[in-house]
């Protein structure tokens, strides 16, 4: 589960009523040349290799490659 998490806030598995501990943390990529945020309406799929990119950018910040144009 990917959820944006409170520091402050302690989280409780609806079921099993155990608490839920922070495996991970989703961190932004590298500086990128897109000024958009990482949310879902932003990104697309690189048609090369499959990664997420901001929907603004012409060449894949993982492969470099050029991206087919956006579908209308």
């Amino acid at each position: 589960m990917i959820i944006e998490a409170d520091p402050d806030r302690s989280y409780v598995d609806r079921e099993t009523g155990e608490d839920l501990e922070v495996v991970a943390q989703l961190l932004p990529l590298a500086p990128s040349p897109s000024n958009l945020p990482w949310t879902v309406a932003n990104l697309r799929i690189c048609n090369w290799c499959d990664q997420f990119a901001q929907k603004d950018l012409n060449d894949c910040p993982t492969c470099g490659r050029r991206m087919a144009p956006i579908g209308r």
